[in-house]
């Protein structure tokens, strides 16, 4: 559910602001309403802060990849500085440095490949038969090609073979080069000799660099990390700062807030102890408050989920609840192996152990991920690859009693669509029928009403529950009533006085709907899809590891158990993004669809010290 929220508007006096954002600063619990980002861009101080903590952010990633290429796992503890940039401006110097001598490396190296065919000629040499007026020349070309007479004539030498290529010298008078039909290649001005030792000592140069670094990176990021935070509390104070209107000559300014109700009185005493002049109200319909969601347990865990798509916007419903449940089950039915969902429960235990808040939340979520995927991957029969049903295990008997085949998972596919959409018009009559009154929710409740009149009293015939005639009148009625809903009450901007105008737009309504439900019910048969493509990959990795294993003790367990590991991987990584991304679809799509979500809202930031 969403957070009710209650408008602050403040008005200070102009000596006073810098004061009272401090203290508001304090209270941790504001969310100010700030300027768009391009009035603040244009000021030069804000700018500049922003600049140093792109450059903070960018130092702290390159030395948390350093330590983790080194496997450091305790930091050393922050100290105290008094010019923290001093470190930044060193760290940068020294990856530029790095930067530099790599690219002056990868020069080198490509040089040495150029002339390493030729071998170690120095520049010294050449220049002493230069000297005698002998020029040497370089050449490459094919073994076919070579012309013995250019031994004679030029005083040509071979000087390496590589395959068909040859690399030749000639040595003749005069500076132009021997009319030769080969590839003419530029001497080099070092050595090969010399150029491999440039190599060496841009290496050593680049070690003591990555030393410096290492060092730097255990001993002083926990400190850059509390310098970071300390810049994004300046940018932020600076932005609610520039927040703020001028009014009354620049004497006053006036600042607007949003505070949950559950911090209401508290924020209204601590304000009433200030010299400052505020005012509580109720939001407006036109205004946009932020969004805080509060969830139970279960819930949350799903809220990273529903943030990948948007945030319901204020005067709607946060539908995070109500497709939490829908998404375990799919995420199960489309992995749909139970030792897969066991893998990922231990996996959770594990993300859920992090000090990384994120990787918290992400081992809550795959908590209940796996739970899902062991119950439905039993529903589908497979543990690992193996079809459950057909085993003779005799503890596995009682358990295929929930056990379905291809046939009644394919069902279980189109049951389940048609419950989520169903759900989806239940939350959309209750949402609209609050917010603007039952007979704007009409038209969900006649596509209710059409849809599953008709198809309920079509299965009670087909089992002979009812006669032909009853189901007839049942279809004709539940088909004439929600017809009507549809056709006069499809617009609830208009209400009752929009009725003889909304008939066309009604039959237009009619005809998108039942091509839209059509397409969103045959898109819940992914669920099976998935389900059973992941089943029979991991049947088909079982049947290699048995298949291709040699009959040899120890080396056939061996084989067996590499092909199994690496195979299952495959298919828990392929499977599993599958599993992910589908019932996303479904929910962003399909349900959110029919339940008529509104997106666009903003989330909660207080105004507060990182």
């Amino acid at each position: 559910m969403i957070e009710k929220m209650k408008k602050y508007d403040f008005l200070i006096y102009h000596k006073d602001y810098q004061d009272f954002l401090y203290k508001l600063r304090e209270l941790g619990v504001v969310h100010i309403t700030q300027k768009q980002a391009g009035a603040l861009s244009e000021n030069e101080s804000l700018s500049s802060w922003m600049d140093m903590d792109k450059r903070f952010l960018t130092v702290i990633k390159s030395l948390e990849k350093i330590n983790e290429e080194n496997h450091v796992k305790e930091l050393a503890p922050l100290t105290k500085k008094d010019n923290p940039s001093d470190i930044i401006e060193y760290v940068e110097k020294l990856l530029k440095e790095k930067e530099e001598l790599t690219f002056d490396k990868q020069g080198h190296l490509k040089e040495i490949e150029r002339i390493t065919p030729l071998g170690s000629f120095s520049a010294e040499s050449i220049e002493r038969f230069k000297k005698r007026d002998y020029h040497i020349n370089f050449y490459a070309g094919t073994e076919s090609r070579f012309n013995p007479q250019w031994v004679e004539d030029y005083n040509a030498i071979v000087v390496n073979k590589i395959g068909t290529q040859v690399y030749f010298i000639t040595f003749t008078h005069g500076e132009t080069p021997p009319p030769i039909e080969a590839e003419h290649i530029r001497p080099s001005e070092k050595s090969l000799d010399e150029w491999k030792n440039q190599v060496r000592i841009v290496d050593e140069k680049i070690k003591h660099i990555e030393t410096e670094l290492s060092e730097i990176a255990q001993n002083e990021l926990e400190t850059i990390y509390y310098y970071e935070k300390r810049v994004k509390d300046h940018i932020n104070f600076e932005k609610i700062e520039l927040s703020g209107d001028a009014k009354a000559a620049e004497k006053l300014l006036l600042l607007e807030g949003f505070v949950p109700v559950t911090d209401e009185n508290r924020v209204t005493e601590a304000l009433e102890k200030e010299s400052v002049y505020f005012q509580v109200s109720a939001p407006s319909p036109e205004e946009n408050p932020p969004i805080l969601l509060k969830n139970n347990k279960f819930a949350r865990s799903f809220e990273m989920i529903a943030d990948l798509f948007d945030k319901p916007s204020y005067n709607a419903f946060d539908l995070t609840p109500f497709f939490a449940p829908f998404y375990v089950i799919f995420f199960g039915l489309c992995l749909g192996d139970a030792g897969y969902g066991l893998l990922i429960l231990l996996a959770s235990f594990l993300l859920k152990k992090s000090k990384d808040a994120f990787m918290r939340s992400a081992g809550n979520l795959a908590m209940w991920l796996g739970l899902g995927t062991i119950i439905f991957g039993f529903v589908s029969g497979t543990f690992f690859g193996i079809e459950l049903l057909n085993q003779t295990w005799a503890w596995l008997q009682p358990l295929k009693a929930i056990m379905l085949d291809s046939n009644q998972l394919f069902t279980l596919a189109l049951v389940c669509g048609a419950i989520q959409i169903t759900y989806a018009w239940i939350i959309k009559i209750f949402i609209t029928s609050l917010r603007f009154g039952f007979v704007y929710a009409l038209d969900t409740l006649g596509w209710m009403i059409a849809v599953w009149g008709i198809g309920m009293a079509f299965y009670l015939e087909s089992t002979k529950t009812i006669s032909t005639e009853l189901m007839q009148t049942i279809c004709i009625v539940c088909g004439s009533l929600g017809g009507f809903m549809m056709l006069f009450f499809n617009n609830p901007q208009k209400g009752l006085k929009g009725v003889p105008g909304s008939i066309g737009s009604g039959l237009y309504g009619v005809y998108t709907k039942v091509t839209n439900l059509l397409g969103d019910m045959l898109s819940y048969i992914r669920l099976f899809a998935l389900g059973i493509s992941g089943a029979v990959m991991g049947m088909v990795f079982n049947d290699l590891a048995v298949g291709f294993a040699p009959d040899i003790i120890i080396v056939k367990q061996l084989v067996i158990i590499l092909i199994v590991l690496f195979g299952h991987a495959i298919n828990i990584f392929l499977n599993g993004l599958g599993a992910f991304i589908h019932p996303m679809r479904l929910t962003f799509v399909e349900f959110y669809n029919n339940a008529g979500f509104e997106g666009g809202g903003k989330a909660y930031t207080p105004f507060k010290k990182e």
